[in-house]
C-alpha cells in the first residue's frame, strides 16, 4: 500500500468546535491547535481535556496546543474556527508569513459586522491567491466529539481541495458530502443563528408547535431571499449546510442562540445573558450585520428586523410577534 501523504495541519481556535475538529484530525496525524487562552492550552497539554469549552472529552496525544500564533505558520492546511468577528484580526497576524500554497478551511459561521462578508470572503480579501474550503452542517461539537453519527458539507471551488478536506475529517461516525457552492454553503450557517434566537423566543413564550414550525419555515424563506441576492444555488439551501443546519439550531437547547431566545422570552436582558456565558451567541452580531445588508440590498426580512428590535431597541416581544402576524397578506 502506498504511503498516505502527511499534511501539516493547524486548527486556529480552541473552542468546542475547534477542539472537536482537532480531535477528529488527530486520528490520522499530528495537529497544531492554537488557543487564545493559556488555561485552555494548559488543560489540554496536562490533562488531555478542554475543560472550559469541551469538558469530559478525552483528547488525542497528537494534538499539540499552543498560544503562539507563529507556531502554525508552516501548516499546509489551516482550519479557521474562531468567531467571525475576530477572523480579520487573527488573519492579519498571519498575512506576511503564509505562502500561496496554504489551504484555508473556514469552519466558523456568521457575517462580519463592518464589511458584511462571509468567512470565505474575508479570507479571499486578504489571501486572494490561496485556495479555500468550507465545512458547514448540522454539527454540534459535543455530539461530534462523542462519536455520535453526523454528516456535514465540505465545499470548495476546487474539487481536489474539497476531496482532500473530506478525506481528512471523514470518520466512522462523521460523513462529509461535497459541494462547489462555497457561498451557498455559508449563508444558512451564518444566518441560522439569528433565526434560532427567534425560534427560542417562540418556545420560551410557549406559543406552541405550530408557531415554531411557522417561524422556522419563514426563516428559511428569508435565508433564501438573502441567498438569491448573493447568487447562491437554491439546491444548496435544501441540504445539510442549509435546512439541516437551520432546523438543528432552531430546535435544540444545545444551541447558544436558541437558549438565548428562551432567556429573552423569560424577561432577561441581553446584557444579563451575555455576562453569564463563556461564548457569545453569534446571532447577536449577525442580526446587526444582516440588518445593514438588508438595508443596502433592499431586502424584506421581517423576522430579522423583529429580532434586531428586540435585542437592540428594547422592543416588547409580544408586540414584535403581534406585528409579524399582522403584516399585510402576501404570497408565500
Amino acid at each position: 500500500m502506498a504511503n498516505k501523504k502527511e499534511f501539516k495541519i493547524g486548527v486556529i481556535g480552541a473552542g468546542a468546535w475547534g477542539t472537536a475538529l482537532a480531535n477528529i484530525l488527530a486520528q490520522k496525524q499530528n495537529v497544531g491547535l492554537w488557543a487564545k487562552e493559556k488555561s485552555v492550552c494548559e488543560n489540554i497539554e496536562k490533562h488531555r481535556e478542554n475543560k472550559r469549552f469541551l469538558p469530559k472529552i478525552k483528547l488525542s496525544k497528537k494534538i499539540n496546543c499552543t498560544t503562539e500564533i507563529n507556531n502554525v505558520f508552516e501548516c499546509e492546511i489551516l482550519f479557521l474556527v474562531i468567531p467571525v468577528q475576530y477572523l480579520s484580526g487573527v488573519l492579519n497576524k498571519l498575512k506576511n508569513s503564509l505562502d500561496e500554497k496554504t489551504i484555508f478551511v473556514c469552519c466558523s459561521k456568521g457575517l462580519e459586522m463592518n464589511s458584511l462578508k462571509l468567512p470565505s470572503q474575508i479570507v479571499s480579501s486578504m489571501f486572494p491567491k490561496n485556495k479555500i474550503a468550507i465545512i458547514s452542517g448540522p454539527n454540534f461539537a459535543a455530539e461530534i466529539a462523542k462519536g455520535l453519527p453526523a454528516a456535514t458539507t465540505v465545499a470548495s471551488k476546487h474539487e481536489e481541495v474539497s476531496k482532500k478536506i473530506a478525506a481528512l475529517i471523514k470518520s466512522p461516525t462523521l460523513r462529509p458530502y461535497l459541494s462547489n457552492d462555497i457561498i451557498g454553503s455559508q449563508i444558512a450557517g451564518a444566518l441560522k443563528n439569528i433565526y434560532a434566537i427567534a425560534s427560542g423566543i417562540v418556545v420560551g413564550k410557549k406559543y406552541g408547535e405550530n408557531a415554531v414550525a411557522s417561524i422556522i419555515s419563514r426563516s428559511f424563506a428569508e435565508i433564501t431571499t438573502v441567498a438569491k441576492s448573493m447568487n447562491a444555488k437554491k439546491s444548496t439551501l435544501a441540504g445539510l449546510s442549509g435546512m439541516g443546519d437551520l432546523f438543528l439550531t432552531c430546535s435544540s437547547k444545545e444551541s447558544r442562540n436558541f437558549s438565548l431566545g428562551i432567556d429573552l422570552a423569560k424577561g432577561k436582558t441581553l446584557n444579563e445573558i451575555i455576562q453569564k456565558k463563556f461564548s457569545i451567541a453569534e446571532g447577536v452580531f449577525t442580526v446587526r450585520a444582516l440588518k445593514k445588508l438588508a438595508n443596502r440590498e433592499k431586502l424584506d426580512l421581517p423576522i430579522n428586523e423583529a429580532v434586531y428590535r428586540v435585542l437592540y431597541r428594547k422592543k416588547n416581544i409580544d408586540l414584535a410577534i403581534q406585528e409579524l402576524l399582522n403584516r399585510p397578506i402576501t404570497k408565500e
